[in-house]
């Protein structure tokens, strides 16, 4: 009983959840046979290696291993923890969690705290913003950039008070601690004594993760100079912020993302505002920062093209080179809208109207093609200094690309505006590569040692996945198979779990036992076991021999390291005179003998392996 959540309601969390559906809010699936497939989330690929069983309910991916069900999934997408996770599903599909009558555990936890926390701001901020005298710069602001009623309530924008203790002292009135403002990034403590708003005087933009919760909040200063700080303000790492990991409108986007297949990224707030309103709803902000690896899997979950309309006066910086790198890495197909000079998305579809952008986006060129084009402009391709700057810069390009054909086709149009030999630059490629490699390499050899990975062999791994596979079978396994013949603890556990259940379920249910266990390495074996494709919907005559092939094999092996061990200790008494603890080995020894060619049966029921 999971933190108060009772068995019952977990189960009803569960049947209630599909996860297919659920999986479909997060990355784009495709159907392959019986499961659905599509690309991981919690590694880089290109291929599709992430399988969902529908039937099963579970997931598991061929690449890096991760695994579990809705639960695991959630926790692993929305880092929470398992009562966190319950919860998150129990809101989605409309079951009640009672409250105990003492406090609950999960109802504290500091995460669920914080977006709560987060959800009352934005709707002070709201408040502040539209009934108040002193939000009516803010609004006026707001207005004169175009922005309208209905767009300022969906996407929750707000201002946040002058007055240095406005929304701190609101909070407090709600019963609200200090020390969870704090951790929230809402206020800030004084350098003697007190707190502050962290937010003053700002327009403010609630910050939403994928699933639609205020995970943090970026702030407008209404006024310039020092006095007023920097001119954007974000709220700092927190518990449920991490700048890094987020997509500013992804919450809105991701339909019409997913519809069209489809990304616009922009780099601020009003950029995405703007395009919405004007009709433009694929439209997701980097917030004015490079592109990072989170970033761009969120992306490649949802779309397949993704377009950058960066401002003009961004688009030369070695950041947002660096980013759209990264973007490509994750396997997206990347493309450079174009701006005129001085002219970000916002100002150019005030000026231009919807129809001039979408044609600009639909214009945009491949990220390599708009490189090469823009080193042209910036290197003085005649002078030697200028030609050896644009080949630095062009070779980390030329290895980031998306395929060998690519990289072919850029590096001969490299080679024709240099005016230099291909095979030259091919060198210079090659050697570049080298050199990424070593460096790879290294960090290879400097990452942490991991947990000690579970080492089962290729008998206990198919035993494992035949005895998942019906009551009938793994009640087999129960009966014969002696617990000792596995040697890692952990496969012990989910063994000893499985026949737990069978003893008391008409069948076996592979999600409850998942529930049983938090480490992801058993977790991970668990489903792997389980979705091994070769071993389904065999035939019950196939899958008895099988078992009985795998269980007659660990017997084997486990007699043989048993007669070793016995010798052993034999020739360590022979040394030390006992004669009577010789008789007693050697009679351990002859019974050994006399069971190796036998079947091992803990039914008491014989050996009748018929079924």
């Amino acid at each position: 009983m999971p933190q108060g959540i009772p068995e019952e309601i977990i189960d009803e969390i569960r049947q209630r959840t599909d996860l297919v559906g659920l999986i479909g809010e997060y990355l784009k699936l495709e159907r392959r046979g019986k499961n659905m497939v599509g690309l991981c989330p919690f590694h880089t690929e290109k291929t599709p290696s992430f399988t969902v069983s529908p039937e099963k309910q579970l997931f598991h991916c061929f690449g890096c291993g991760a695994s579990g069900n809705v639960f695991s999934l959630v926790m692993q997408m929305e880092k929470l923890t398992f009562p966190e996770a319950a919860r998150f599903l129990a809101r989605r599909s409309g079951v009640t969690i009672p409250e105990p009558k003492t406090g609950s555990p999960a109802e504290d936890n500091l995460k669920e705290k914080i977006y709560k926390l987060n959800f009352l701001a934005s709707r002070f901020y709201a408040y502040c913003l539209c009934k108040t005298d002193s939000g009516k710069t803010a609004l006026e602001y707001l207005q004169k950039r175009g922005i309208e009623q209905k767009i300022i309530e969906l996407f929750m924008l707000g201002y946040a008070p002058a007055d240095w203790t406005g929304f701190f002292n609101f909070a407090r009135k709600k019963g609200i601690s200090a020390d969870l403002l704090v951790k929230a990034g809402l206020v800030s403590p004084g350098r003697e004594k007190g707190y502050y708003d962290r937010f003053r005087n700002r327009v403010m933009f609630p910050i939403f993760n994928i699933s639609g919760k205020v995970a943090g909040f970026g702030g407008r200063a209404l006024e310039e100079g020092e006095k007023s700080g920097p001119k954007y303000l974000n709220s700092p790492e927190t518990p449920v912020y991490e700048k890094s990991s987020l997509l500013y409108g992804l919450n809105l986007a991701r339909e019409e993302i997913r519809r069209e297949k489809k990304a616009v990224i922009m780099e601020g707030y009003t950029d995405v505002i703007t395009a919405f309103q004007a009709g433009i709803k694929n439209v997701v902000a980097s917030m004015g920062t490079a592109l990072t690896v989170e970033q761009g899997r969120l992306l490649r979950f949802q779309a397949e093209t993704v377009i950058t309309a960066y401002d003009s006066d961004s688009a030369g910086e070695a950041a947002t080179w660096r980013g759209l790198a990264i973007l490509q890495s994750t396997g997206c197909l990347v493309q450079v809208a174009d701006l005129p000079e001085g002219s970000d998305p916002d100002s150019y579809i005030r000026e231009n109207g919807a129809d001039s952008f979408i044609d600009l986006v639909n214009n945009s060129r491949p990220l390599m093609e708009y490189r090469l084009q823009q080193l042209k402009k910036r290197f003085d391709l005649a002078s030697d200094k200028g030609r050896i700057k644009y080949v630095e810069e062009l070779m980390p390009f030329l290895l980031s690309a998306v395929n060998q054909v690519e990289q072919d086709f850029y590096l001969r149009k490299a080679a024709e505006e240099l005016g230099v030999d291909e095979d030259a630059l091919r060198r210079e490629l090659k050697k570049r590569r080298k050199r990424g490699s070593r460096f790879q390499d290294a960090q290879k050899n400097e990452q942490p040692e991991r947990e000690e990975k579970i080492m089962i062999g290729s008998a206990e791994k198919m035993l494992l996945s035949l005895m998942f596979q019906s009551k009938e079978i793994a009640e087999i396994g129960r009966n014969h198979l002696r617990i000792e013949y596995i040697d890692d603890p952990r496969i012990r556990k989910v063994i000893e779990a499985l026949w737990n259940s069978v003893a008391v379920e008409s069948f076996v249910s592979t999600e409850k036992l998942l529930n049983q266990f938090e480490d992801p390495q058993i977790i991970n074996l668990i489903t792997e076991a389980v979705s091994d494709p070769a071993l389904q919907d065999l035939p019950a005559q196939t899958t008895k021999r099988m078992v009985k092939d795998c269980i007659s094999r660990l017997h084997h092996i486990w007699g043989k390291k048993e007669q070793r061990e016995l010798d052993k200790r034999r020739k360590e008494r022979e040394a030390s005179g006992s004669e009577e603890d010789i008789n007693e080995l050697l009679r351990e020894q002859q019974q050994l003998i006399a069971d190796k060619d036998g079947w091992p049966d803990r039914s008491g029921k014989g050996g009748d392996f018929s079924g």
